[in-house]
């Protein structure tokens, strides 16, 4: 998901991990409700952003995250 993380060159770390988390959180909801509403596309599309946010958390997690565009 697009997020203002990436565009800030220094933000604590646990800021960075509770916005990541938050966006997992929020986007699996959101995934959840797609899915009861039938929308199975946009839901896999959801997948895959919680996808790339976790991925953002093993980096962070591993000290290899980087901001995306500052």
């Amino acid at each position: 998901m697009a997020s203002a993380r990436h565009f800030r060159k220094a933000q604590p770390t646990e800021q960075t991990r509770a916005e990541i988390e938050a966006d997992i959180t929020n986007s699996r909801r959101a995934q959840r409700d797609l899915q009861a509403a039938g929308s199975h596309g946009m839901a896999e599309r959801l997948r895959q952003d919680t996808d790339e946010c976790l991925d953002e958390l093993a980096d962070l997690d591993a000290g290899r995250w980087k901001p995306k565009h500052a």
